[in-house]
């Protein structure tokens, strides 16, 4: 090969080189991060938004929050434009985290450290809660100031008070939507309403026939018509009681009505704070039994019930009179409405 041949050569493998470095190997709208294989560069086509994208890539909408906070040149989730590259990284669980830690208590009187478990939960201000009849609203979104659709954090909205209760200048309340809730539990029918919460509000302003506020902090999008209540605090660490008394209670449903239910999903069971409280950990069975028909003439089925299957475990969140709201700890099995916990 000639000199001026291989000078050429070398000239083409270190411009690869650099362009490799520099945008990582793109694939379609794709550009994979060198040296970062949980993640990539995503081109912004037109029609995408921060919602549908987080379905793309998360499996969930609601998942937007996490996409837009790592990408801190988008200052506003409703503008994005076609040519834009954001930064998606790959999850190996879903947004909602969680994490058991230890810690110990100070030692008295020389006697031995007694070490407790427990859990700690940063969204635990986000988590839904299923009651028998609807929380009394103090408002109702109207509008966002700039006409968007879906609001989210830093946006101003205007609301208009139910006049049950004041709206006070200053003050902090929660944003949320209701859903009636009907499902077969353990051969009855099980009622209540399902809240869920939103996001944060604060109100800035009282005029004479609405209130303005600014959206503090939003886990999901907000839109018009959405309800506002008093802010509903909740501990966001829980002592941990691993072996409570065995209670009977059945799954209700997920927070997002999943079919199937699985590792770190927010649910609801039939118990409520007579029976059980936060931070208690319980197994979730399903029923083990064998149909089969017998011979004729007879033509019944007959059952064989076998032992229970442990299919997973769950920890209680937050607890109202009738139902309890809790979060999937771990799954070896498929899990499902109406399966059995203890």
């Amino acid at each position: 090969m000639s000199e001026k041949k291989t000078m050429t050569a070398l000239f083409v493998l270190i411009f690869w080189g650099l362009a490799f470095c520099s945008t990582g190997i793109a694939q379609g709208d794709k550009q994979f991060i060198p040296g970062q294989d949980s993640g990539f560069y995503y081109i912004i086509k037109k029609g995408d938004t921060l919602w549908n994208l987080s379905e793309k890539f998360y499996n969930s909408q609601w998942d937007w929050p996490g996409l837009w906070e790592m990408n801190k040149d988008i200052k506003n989730p409703h503008w994005i434009y076609p040519g834009q590259k954001i930064q998606v990284f790959l999850k190996t669980r879903p947004v909602l985290k969680s994490k058991v830690a230890k810690t110990l208590k100070s030692r008295q009187n020389g006697s031995p450290v007694k070490i407790e478990t427990i859990f700690s939960f940063s969204k635990m201000d986000d988590v839904g809660f299923l009651k028998k009849k609807a929380e009394p609203f103090l408002g109702t979104i109207i509008k966002e100031q700039d006409n968007n659709l879906m609001m989210a954090a830093n946006d101003i909205v205007y609301i208009n008070p139910s006049g049950i209760g004041a709206l006070i200048v200053g003050k902090t309340y929660q944003i949320f939507t209701t859903s009636k809730v009907e499902e077969k539990i353990n051969h009855d029918l099980f009622k209540g309403v399902k809240h869920s919460i939103k996001a944060q509000v604060k109100i800035l302003e009282i005029k004479k026939d609405f209130a303005v506020g600014s959206i503090t902090h939003a886990y999901s999008p907000v839109n018009k018509g959405d309800l506002i209540m008093e802010y509903y605090k909740r501990e966001p660490v829980l002592m941990v009681e691993n072996n409570p008394a065995p209670i009977d209670a059945r799954l209700i449903c997920s927070e997002d009505n999943h079919l199937m239910i699985n590792d770190y999903v927010i649910a609801f069971i039939d118990a409520g704070s007579d029976n059980v409280k936060p931070g208690q950990i319980y197994s979730i069975l399903r029923k083990n039994e064998i149909k089969e028909n017998s011979h004729w003439p007879l033509k019944k089925k007959n059952s064989i019930q076998l032992e229970n299957l442990e299919s997973g475990k769950l920890i209680v969140l937050h607890t109202e009179k009738t139902a309890s709201t809790v979060m999937i700890l771990s799954s070896k099995y498929a899990i499902y409405p109406n399966d059995m916990v203890n």
